[in-house]
């Protein structure tokens, strides 16, 4: 990667080096000097690492299959990776090696211990194992009972499995010895399995490309892009190059995936997002006219990959080859660079809102230019194409006579807009456990709809996650709120836990006081008679001195409720 940054090939395709700049400001322009760059990084570069993801399983089987039959299906059900089980009745207990997350899967057992409930990623993985096995010839349930993600974690509960169960089988069919120690037969188990261990070779960089428009000043787009690296990934290090041979303007960025901190650098699809905004900003402060947008700006037709372009090419050569007739009109669709009418009758109010904004950033950024006019009548071309585009999807009739309903783009968007309303209001107003039940409700009805409108795995698996994601977040929020109602308890403010904490100091010295004052032998035991002027005047003293104690008291509570 370094020396694909720091080399480019000239006109007879000779590679000569070229200017590499770095996060310490360095300019690196030699081998020599690369190596020396790279000696520099790979300390910091994580080393390729076993998977060590152990599950234990209980299998529920619902008839009664044989040992062969069994062990047979229990194969397919664990991949053909190595585990051992042991079979009571009709429940089959199953300790194996897993490529799954065993430290996610970890994480949500222990959510599911305090929340009664299964999350959806354990879910997911019990019915993966069931299906499994069903597709292997014996129906049961699987329920994942322990996950661990460590050798020495893996080899503990190997030992305890093999210690709590009686005739243990391995996944090649043999039973481990009777009388053998847990301990020595998990010792050499463990062993005879770390040659199907996985091993992981971590990520140590990303490569970025910060592109724009042929003609744009190649060094302001350089200062750009090392400007926001700067700004969003301070503590990791990078290096950077201008590539000139091409006809639009680009510069690559390797990043060290580590930080100086030991913080490893993930990309979510949203940060990519965020850096490309970024992007777009520091260029405009460079004089680049330049916005972040996105495929639903246009709004543009669906992109294909290179995999399918070239297979529809071949099928258009040769007719042994075929694509879906989907592929083919994708990448006809994306070529002629055609508009999708559902998208802009979907997304009109967005997209005309994102071309405003684009227009106002590019006048604020390079004023006098035709940029900004063109942007503001894309906008408003766009809400007069929609308003034509929902029209006709509104009345067109159907074949029977009826209205065709609007597209699932546009259903999708309303069921987006309403689960956003209804988690903002979860999140910023006060309700009580009940009426919070009813949002979550609401929410989960939301996210049915959303799910029930998608047709590719990958769609739904994806929003499983966001959906697991947001449970956490609203279970977290009705727990905080069930506390309060339980205790009558508000938010404190910094103020009054700074008061809160006042009030102790001062009822914990008047309590130290006060027990000095009792135990001082040098305080005399003065009583006054009772209905004297001074035995009343005492006697109003206790009653100030209480009634101060039960209001402190009260305060004090008030503060612990906070």
């Amino acid at each position: 990667m370094l020396e694909y940054l720091g080399t480019r090939p000239d006109e007879g395709g000779k590679k000569h080096d070229i200017e590499v700049f770095t996060s310490s400001g360095l300019s690196v322009e030699t081998r020599e000097q690369r190596r020396v760059l790279l000696d520099e990084w790979q300390e910091d570069f994580r080393e390729p690492f076993q998977n060590t993801n152990f599950i234990e399983v209980d299998v529920e089987l619902s008839g009664d299959p044989g040992q062969d039959e069994l062990h047979d299906a229990l194969n397919a059900g664990f991949g053909s990776k190595p585990f051992v089980y042991a079979r009571a009745g009709h429940t089959a207990k199953v300790y194996a090696y897993t490529d799954m997350k065993a430290a996610a899967l970890a994480k949500a057992l222990q959510r599911a211990d305090h929340q009664n409930g299964r999350s959806r990623i354990l879910q997911r993985a019990d019915d993966g194992i069931t299906a499994r096995l069903k597709d292997a010839g014996v129906a049961g349930k699987a329920e994942i009972k322990a996950a661990v993600s460590s050798e020495r974690g893996g080899q503990y509960f190997l030992q305890k499995f093999i210690r709590a169960n009686a005739g243990v089988i391995k996944s090649d069919g043999d039973e481990l010895p009777a009388g053998q120690r847990a301990d020595k037969a998990a010792q050499a188990l463990y062993a005879s399995w770390k040659a199907d261990f996985k091993t992981v070779e971590p990520r140590n960089v990303y490569h970025v490309v910060f592109s724009a428009r042929a003609g744009t000043d190649a060094r302001a787009l350089l200062r750009a892009a090392e400007n926001v690296l700067a700004e969003k990934i301070p503590d990791h290090k990078w290096a950077i190059a201008h590539h000139p041979e091409t006809g639009h303007v680009h510069v690559h960025a390797m990043i060290l995936a580590r930080s100086e901190s030991g913080r490893q650098l993930h990309f979510s699809q949203a940060d990519l997002y965020d850096l490309r905004a970024a992007f777009a900003e520091k260029a405009r402060e460079e004089g680049i006219a330049m916005v972040a947008t996105s495929r639903m700006d246009f709004p543009a037709s669906r992109p294909f990959n290179m995999r399918q372009a070239g297979a529809y090419e071949r099928s258009k050569r040769d007719t042994r080859y075929s694509v879906s007739p989907t592929i083919a009109e994708r990448v006809e669709a994306k070529r002629q660079a055609i508009f999708e009418a559902k998208t802009i009758a979907a997304y009109e109010a967005g997209i005309t809102r994102g071309w405003q904004l684009t227009a106002t950033m590019t006048r604020e950024a390079m004023p006098g230019l035709q940029a900004d006019t063109a942007a503001n009548a894309f906008s408003a071309a766009i809400a007069e194409v929609a308003a034509v585009q929902r029209a006709e999807l509104r009345a067109a009739p159907a074949s029977g006579g009826e209205e065709t309903s609007l597209s699932p783009s546009i259903e999708k968007v309303d069921t987006l807009i309403n689960l956003t309303n209804h988690i903002q209001e979860i999140v910023s107003m006060g309700f009580s456990p009940l009426e919070l039940r009813r949002k979550i409700a609401d929410v989960n009805k939301a996210f049915d709809r959303i799910e029930g409108s998608l047709s590719k795995k990958e769609d739904k698996h994806e929003l499983a996650g966001i959906r697991e994601e947001m449970d956490d977040l609203l279970n977290e929020r009705l727990n905080d709120v069930r506390v309060q109602a339980a205790t009558g308890a508000t938010v404190a403010t910094d103020t009054e836990r700074d008061e809160g904490r006042l009030l102790r100091e001062k009822g914990q010295q008047a309590k130290t006081q006060d027990r000095a004052n009792e135990q001082n032998p040098r305080q005399p035991d003065k009583r006054a008679a009772p209905g004297s002027a001074a035995g009343k005047k005492a006697e109003q003293q206790v009653d100030r001195v209480e009634r101060q104690n039960r209001d402190t008291q009260r305060s004090l509570d008030d503060d612990r409720e906070r």
